[in-house]
């Protein structure tokens, strides 16, 4: 689903594409690339807060079976009516300095688009029969064990996944990260652990988030649909070494089987990923969304380059992804897996002479880039960036690298041979 968001902070207006597995914003500081993050991912999180106001019955329990029908227009009505009646609960959720009458929201994708959507999504979300009628899917689903409470949850994540493109849950790592997990203790954040209660502090939406599961770590047991294989890859090939969490919620880095560091003894690098390591060790499924702002804080250019190759690897098994970033060395390892993939479809596997694999390889027609620039009224405008075989162009970090390179030349040049002695 598209939708238009207008008068958000610094942004004019803005139209994204929710069905891409990867979105990546980037432009100057301050142009509202955070304030786009946080909106997006206050709103997937509201709609389950709020799914009982939609009005919607889309499951019906039949002994061991689920059986329903999804309206197109009443699907879509009512999350055209929830973006209305809602704008100012999901803009007091974010807590951020928002100038609520101004602010919109809307759906782009047109009803007759949004039918043909929805029969696709229903159709990847299960393999039983789908049948399609003028206006409405109705499915048949064999579930056993399943009770009253879980059927709404269901529910609740059932309509959530339709709106958001199969999306079931959202997360956000803020670049304010690093301190949520050393300080976590000394914010007080135990009372945060009701959603409710999260209204009433100062901290946005995913800081406040964030800081509750920080507070919740002692409870994490739970491995992910991929064994926690991301976040061990992340160990072993950025870290060096293993994160773990005592009884007590004391997180301890592990250099060696002999070397153990507490959490503020550890590096800046290590602060940073914890997060993101134990989201994907305890918490991380497919159908899940994961907002990280800034991924390259604190790490040298290597790392960022490694740390974009773990995103791909976890696109393409399932998760969902976006970045909002200044690093060319990021936006360059993106561009070469897009050609990894070129060349794979090619069936020219020279690629696995630089070390990668099809599971680094990123189809351009999963990923969307958008570029943040301000215009002469001072205003945001956000636009879609075009993408190719060969990748991308991010013009703002572009137009910074060859005037430096520029700057280089002329020096050295003029060093080199107007003052060869001096």
């Amino acid at each position: 689903m598209k939708l238009k968001i207008s008068n958000l902070g610094p942004i004019d207006s803005m139209v994204i594409d929710m069905s891409k597995p990867f979105i990546l914003f980037a432009g100057d500081n301050g142009t509202g690339k955070t304030y786009a993050a946080t909106y997006l991912y206050t709103l997937i999180s509201m709609i389950s807060v709020y799914i009982d106001s939609l009005g919607l019955h889309v499951l019906q329990r039949f002994e061991n079976n689920i059986e329903g029908e999804l309206n197109a227009d009443e699907l879509y009505d009512s999350l055209d009516t929830f973006l209305k009646n809602r704008q100012n609960d999901i803009l007091s959720y974010m807590n951020l300095n928002i100038q609520k009458d101004s602010f919109k929201c809307e759906i782009v994708t047109t009803k007759e688009e949004w039918r043909e959507e929805l029969l696709k999504r229903a159709v990847s979300l299960w393999s039983d029969e789908v049948v399609k009628k003028s206006n409405s899917l109705n499915y048949h689903i064999e579930l056993r064990g399943v009770g009253g409470s879980e059927l709404q949850v269901m529910q609740s994540f059932l309509i959530t996944a339709l709106y958001f493109d199969g999306i079931i849950l959202a997360k956000m790592f803020t670049a304010e990260r690093s301190g949520i997990y050393t300080f976590s203790k000394e914010l007080s954040v135990g009372r945060l652990r009701n959603p409710e209660e999260r209204l009433n502090v100062r901290y946005p939406r995913p800081i406040a988030d964030g800081l509750a599961d920080a507070a919740d770590l002692t409870s994490k047991n739970r491995i992910t649909f991929d064994d926690g294989a991301f976040a061990a890859e992340i160990e072993r090939m950025i870290l060096h070494g293993n994160l773990t969490v005592s009884d007590e919620g004391e997180i301890s880095y592990h250099v060696s089987e002999d070397t153990e560091l507490g959490f503020n003894e550890s590096s800046s690098a290590i602060k940073t990923l914890a997060p993101l390591v134990f989201y994907l060790r305890y918490s991380a499924g497919q159908f899940n969304l994961l907002f990280v702002d800034e991924p390259e804080l604190n790490l040298h250019p290597k790392n960022q380059i490694l740390l974009a190759k773990v995103f791909v690897k976890m696109i393409n098994a399932g998760l969902r992804l976006v970045i909002s970033t200044h690093s060319d060395y990021i936006i360059r390892e993106i561009n070469n897996m897009i050609m990894a993939d070129g060349l794979n479809k090619a069936g020219d596997k020279i690629f696995t002479n630089k070390g990668y694999d099809e599971s680094l390889c990123l189809s351009q027609d999963k990923f969307a880039p958008y570029l943040f620039q301000k215009s002469e009224n001072g205003k945001v405008k956000v636009e879609p960036l075009e993408v190719d075989r060969y990748g991308f162009n991010m013009p703002s970090i572009d137009e910074a690298i060859n005037s430096q390179n520029d700057v280089t030349n002329t020096f050295y040049e003029v060093l080199k041979y107007d003052h060869p002695n001096n």
